[in-house]
């Protein structure tokens, strides 16, 4: 399996709405086929997934800063 048929298979199961957030975002700034698959599940969080995500980068981007 591919990534690309993984990203298939996320999209697929996304609401219209956060669909086309997602789009939205990948068209006004690029992405690549990672990136893409990062953004789709994203969108399928709910919002403590979401929240977590948040995070874990704030985590990250202290660590980067440190």
């Amino acid at each position: 399996m591919t990534l690309n048929d993984l990203l298939a298979d996320v999209l697929d199961q996304l609401p219209k709405d956060r669909r086309k957030a997602m789009d939205a975002m990948t068209e006004k700034f690029g992405a690549s086929d990672t990136f893409r698959f990062t953004l789709a599940l994203l969108a399928g969080c709910d919002s403590r997934e979401r929240r977590l995500v948040r995070m874990m980068l704030n985590e990250i981007e202290q660590l980067d800063i440190g």
